[in-house]
């Protein structure tokens, strides 16, 4: 019995070692407009610098996808963190990533800017 409950407990680690460190959470487009300018929530554009130059959501940082590397320590981890990009697809590459480094307060517009411009949601140029 002493053998089958070992073998359970090390089954229970191996499986605990093996699943996701952090989460994130799809949101709409509505969604993120709802949290433009709210306090300590931080919005961040994955798409390029010369793409966030031709217009980009009010308050939102450039961070690019490219170099994610180099930026994903400095994120807080205790603040909500919204990623977008054109159309979801580099912000949901982003979350990816942030979730395998244990992020679990990720949320990604799935929509990207497409959804927020069908919206008629405000871009600042």
């Amino acid at each position: 019995m002493r053998k089958w409950i070992a073998l359970l407990a090390a089954l229970v680690v191996a499986l605990a070692a093996c699943s996701p460190k952090g989460s994130y959470t799809n949101v709409t487009a509505d969604d993120l407009y709802a949290q433009l300018g709210k306090s300590g929530v931080m919005i961040v554009d994955v798409r390029t610098p010369a793409e966030y130059a031709e217009g980009h959501i009010a308050g939102a940082v450039n961070l690019p996808l490219q170099t994610i590397e180099t930026w994903y320590k400095d994120l807080p981890k205790d603040k909500p963190v919204y990623l977008y990009c054109r159309s979801g697809n580099r912000s949901q590459q982003a979350a990816e990533f942030l979730k395998k480094k244990g992020f679990s307060n990720i949320f990604n517009e799935k929509g990207g800017l497409i959804a927020w411009k069908e919206r008629n949601y405000p871009l600042v140029r």
